[in-house]
């Protein structure tokens, strides 16, 4: 019966279809491909999303591939995110809810301790915006209310291996193929003395993305006595191009409400999608079953016009540093539940990597979650972050977020000869 149950989520795992939801509510979306997803999961999250070099062997190691060579057993992932954004400009502010899918992951080790494979689907990137501006026409009492509206977002399909070359020494490799459609609609109207009745004019637009991403991993593990360790990450990710196909028209507003498509501006118009270069260290100390603390930094090299051609946007290179701490009182006590559960707690600092009138944006998290073991050797997984962006300066808005990550962990044993039934 346990093997059944394992196959039918193999199955679903690889025959579903997902409609991955917009996780992300934010102005700051209508620039590039969104707002860009990291490759943690739960337990990442809620240790500032670090994980470059922290291994464990509950939980897939998503972040480094080096690190599954640490998970023995096999493990099914999956977890949906939730976030509560509070967004403030010079004149407004608005609150706004969304949640949505966030990670599926499966891995299963084929040389158990020496080689792990992995198999995950996540969003990459979240676009979901909806706001308005005004502008004064010259020489009239009439203003022209713009209206900006965007989803979609790109999707990750990988592929992972992790393997032990030495007795300390592991490295990975990671294949990724990334696809996704962003819709943008931009409608115009004019409000004053005079303005009777209008059909808003406005511009559709659509961009088809597709295409590959690699990334490297090593690690290396250092015993300090029979508890304690220390760790080594290091991930080096490619940068890569991804293809776009574009289509842009102008739309009508009918009497009725309905929009209805005019000119075509720009029909299959071939261009790409810059992704960066990215280069990450990870360090960590661990007393085993106890306690773990460790550092994550990541610096991305951003063109400075990573998007299409005809864009105008401005990118710079960016940094993340994370910090996190994990807590377990006591694990294999059985006698009281609340010394097995995990305590996290994490702070996280991100640069944004897109310019907005040549002002930067950066964001700052404070993290903390836990996981509750459930029976056998599973678990459900919580993270919440406090976090901040922007200012109330100029072009830019303030945001201001609670976000929450829900996951459930299942761990097993596959291919173990019975010695007793």
């Amino acid at each position: 019966m346990r093997r059944l149950k394992w196959l039918v989520i193999l199955a679903a795992f690889m025959s579903c279809k997902f409609v991955l939801a917009q996780n992300t509510y934010s102005p700051y979306t209508v620039i590039g491909i969104g707002d860009l997803n990291g490759m943690g999961l739960a337990n990442n999250a809620a240790m500032g999303d670090i994980g470059i070099g922290t291994p464990t062997v509950w939980h897939i190691n998503n972040m480094n591939p080096a690190l599954l060579a640490f998970n023995t057993l096999t493990v099914f992932e999956i977890g949906i995110e939730g976030e509560n954004r509070k967004v403030t400009n010079s004149f407004n502010s608005v609150k706004v809810g969304t949640a949505g899918f966030k990670y599926l992951s499966f891995a299963f080790p084929i040389m158990s301790g020496k080689w792990t494979s992995n198999i995950g689907l996540m969003p990459y990137s979240s676009v979901n915006y909806d706001f308005s501006s005004q502008q004064d026409i010259a020489g009239t009492t009439v203003d022209a209310i713009i209206d900006f509206e965007g989803s979609g977002g790109l999707n990750k399909v990988y592929f992972s291996n992790g393997f032990q070359v030495k007795d300390n020494l592991y490295v990975g490799l990671r294949l990724s193929y990334l696809f996704g459609l962003i819709e943008e609609t931009t409608s115009t109207r004019l409000e004053g003395s005079g303005i009777t009745q209008q059909f808003p004019t406005g511009y559709f637009g659509k961009t088809n993305y597709s295409g590959f991403d690699t990334g490297l991993g090593a690690a290396y593990r250092m015993s300090l006595n029979e508890e304690d360790v220390l760790n080594f990450g290091l991930t080096y990710d490619i940068g890569h191009s991804i293809d776009g196909t574009r289509l842009e028209r102008i739309q009508y507003e009918t009497g009725t409400g309905n929009t209805v498509p005019g000119d075509t501006l720009i029909n299959d118009l071939n261009d790409s999608y810059q992704l960066p270069t990215e280069l990450g260290i990870g360090f960590s100390w661990q007393k085993l079953n106890k306690l773990s603390l460790g550092i994550d930094i990541k610096r991305s090299f951003w063109d400075t016009n990573a998007g299409f051609a005809d864009d105008s946007e401005e990118y710079r290179s960016t940094w993340m540093v994370g910090l996190g701490f994990e807590f377990t009182p006591k694990y294999n006590d059985v006698s009281n539940y609340i010394k097995r559960i995990k305590y996290r707690i994490g702070l996280n600092y991100k640069q944004v990597p897109f310019l907005v009138d040549g002002q930067t944006i950066n964001d700052f998290g404070i993290n903390f979650g836990w996981s509750l073991p459930v029976k056998g050797l599973s678990a459900v997984n919580m993270s919440v972050k406090y976090g901040q962006r922007g200012a109330v300066t100029g072009a830019l808005v303030k945001e201001q977020y609670f976000k929450f990550v829900l996951g459930a962990t299942i761990n097993d044993r596959w291919f173990i000869r019975r010695k007793y039934n």
